[in-house]
């Protein structure tokens, strides 16, 4: 049953696609399953992930199956998110909390908010930065989301598109931007303002025991497919033979496995970009640094962009007196990277920010994940229909994140999966 269908990739997408196919073959090019979801651990005790995941998706059936309501996950109720920006800590978001700025700066952005209200009123911004100054004003946008578009995104807001917003990025409210420049405001946003994280284990225990049923080949890279012998190669000479083909690998890679790919597809594949992630894995001997689950840093001194704290997001998985960070650092695939430098300045710059020594530092490491968030740019979506139309004639269905190259939450990474498995059983691929 279902073995006619070869699946590429052991992530969420390919876990939620080979649920939904029993017998179907999975294959992944990593020696573990799991991929953006995968945890690690340096010392067996202490865990981190690939960036910051929390589970904050509101799908009760999503919810039942990954069985957060027991023992073994942690539910926060609410979450505690901050602003790091030129040695001020404001609340997350910022546009609703002016009340934290200097009075001058909180004026300023406060005028250039209700300004935009009344000059952009409805117009449709045309890339990401109109977007931010249609809906944040020209203060906000200039001090705050350029600054960390430039660290995290690597690319000029103009050059973004808007397609990626939703779900991430908080559109304006008025009446809260109002209220949080005259008084001390409580947070309330809703993209995860609660969340379930694992007691132990990192963020990938919530997805282990979806696996068990599961019988994934690892270490298995797919190098070469042949459409027309419908036949899958892999880098030890093992080949498959198959009907469909369900795909997370990325869309440039998979382009580049088809030898008879045409001009026009491989240009489309090769305009798609991507940013790669470096997590510098910080153990520290000092108990409470922050009470806070992560925080965002806009100073473009400190190349981290965003610090999360896994004994804060599942309470009691650090050993005790001890704090753990994760640093997240991103880079375009075309820049230089210096990874134990990285680190090393890294930790120097938050023991400024978080007070503790360098001598207090028991454990660092970087780990380098060289595909995380594709870039969404104004290329993006007429290359990636342009490759998934002349994939789909070919019986290869992508799928998750990579395939679909969009962001997904790992809920839509896992129903993406899902959707590709109903198509094949359906006969509509």
């Amino acid at each position: 049953m279902n073995e006619n269908v070869v699946i590429l990739g052991a992530g969420l997408a390919g876990l939620g696609c080979a649920r939904a196919l029993p017998g179907a073959r999975i294959f992944e090019a990593e020696s573990e399953p799991g991929g953006m979801a995968r945890s690690h651990t340096h010392d067996g005790k202490t865990y981190f992930d690939r960036g910051c995941h929390i589970c904050h998706s509101k799908d009760p059936a999503w919810l039942d199956l990954l069985r957060v309501n027991d023992s073994s996950v942690a539910a926060t109720s609410r979450s505690r998110v901050v602003n790091y920006w030129h040695g001020h800590w404001i609340t997350y978001p910022v546009q609703n909390h002016l009340l934290e700025l200097s009075p001058e700066n909180r004026i300023r952005a406060l005028a250039d908010f209700v300004s935009a209200q009344i000059v952009h009123r409805g117009r449709i911004p045309a890339n990401y930065l109109e977007w931010c100054r249609f809906h944040y004003g020209e203060y906000l946008t200039r001090n705050f989301y350029e600054e960390y578009t430039r660290k995290y995104w690597r690319t000029p807001m103009e050059e973004l598109a808007t397609d990626w917003l939703s779900g991430r990025l908080l559109p304006s409210q008025i009446e809260k931007v109002i209220a949080g420049a005259i008084a001390e405001q409580p947070e309330d946003q809703p993209a995860f303002a609660s969340f379930y994280y694992p007691s132990s284990g990192g963020y990938f225990s919530l997805f282990a025991p979806l696996y068990e049923d599961i019988r994934v080949v690892c270490g298995a890279r797919a190098e070469e497919l042949d459409p027309k012998k419908k036949k899958v190669t892999f880098s030890n000479g093992r080949q498959e033979d198959y009907e469909y083909i369900a795909s997370s690998v990325p869309l440039p890679e998979l382009v580049q496995m088809i030898k008879e790919a045409p001009a026009d597809v491989r240009r489309a594949a090769d305009a798609l970009k991507h940013l790669r992630l470096l997590c510098v894995d910080m153990v520290i001997a000092r108990d409470n640094l922050t009470p806070n689950h992560w925080f965002y840093i806009y100073d473009n001194d400190v190349e981290a962009s965003r610090i999360s704290f896994p004994g804060n997001l599942a309470p009691g998985s650090v050993p005790a007196g001890h704090t753990a960070l994760q640093a997240e650092i991103f880079r375009r695939t075309d820049e230089a990277v210096a990874p134990a430098e990285l680190a090393e300045q890294t930790m120097h710059r938050l023991a400024r920010l978080l007070k503790y020594k360098p001598d207090d530092v028991v454990a660092l490491h970087v780990r380098e994940v060289p595909m995380t968030y594709v870039i969404s740019d104004y290329a993006r979506a007429p290359a990636v229909k342009a490759v998934h139309d002349w994939l789909r004639g070919l019986d290869i269905l992508p799928m998750g994140m990579y395939g679909e190259w969009k962001f997904l939450w790992s809920d839509a990474a896992f129903r993406s999966g899902e959707r590709v498995a109903q198509s094949i059983a359906g006969g509509k691929a």
